[in-house]
């Protein structure tokens, strides 16, 4: 019988020694899992305050900064993290396009505030052929037929959208009357 109970008491110890040696494998583990939670939370929150040097996630790096990095709060951080990754982009209030006007001119060239004629059209290159017409009909006679009349292109029309839009320049041109209004 003693030795049942010397037997029973090896086997109790080594069952409690292995306990113990589990338990603190287990805690070890636990504190590496801990750790390597931590490590993220602060790599997260290092993500979120770079995006809001850029401009994005400000929201969600305010948030992360009242936190505190540790094992529990990582996940809190990581959702901030996957919040400000998977967001659109906040429209800015982008200037308003400047807006083009439809008129084109022909101006005198020795005073530009006399204007010859004038046409509409919201496309610059129509507007231009729709003032020649109108030249045309003002200009060519039959005594004036074969003569050169100069003028100067004043256009209302853009080029571009938005800051990058930038108004025609008129030039210097010539209508030649070859044909004589009827």
């Amino acid at each position: 019988m003693s030795k049942r109970i010397v037997l029973v008491a090896s086997v109790f110890g080594l069952l409690c020694f292995a306990g113990n040696a589990f338990g603190d494998a287990k805690s070890d583990a636990q504190a590496k899992v801990d750790a390597a939670k931590t490590e993220v939370c602060e790599k997260s929150k290092k993500f979120l305050a770079e995006q809001e040097t850029k401009g994005k996630c400000k929201a969600e790096n305010d948030e992360a900064k009242k936190l505190t990095c540790s094992a529990s709060t990582s996940k809190q951080v990581t959702d901030l993290q996957t919040r400000c990754i998977t967001a659109k982009p906040v429209k800015e209030d982008k200037p308003e396009p400047v807006a083009g006007g439809t008129k084109c001119r022909a101006l005198d060239p020795k005073d530009e505030k006399i204007v010859f004629a004038e046409a509409e059209d919201k496309l610059s290159t129509k507007c231009v052929r729709l003032l020649t017409a109108e030249l045309q009909k003002k200009w060519c006679s039959a005594e004036n037929k074969g003569k050169k009349f100069e003028y100067v292109t004043n256009y209302d029309h853009t080029i571009g959208t938005g800051k990058f839009a930038k108004q025609i320049k008129g030039k210097a041109s010539t209508h030649t009357c070859r044909v004589v209004n009827k």
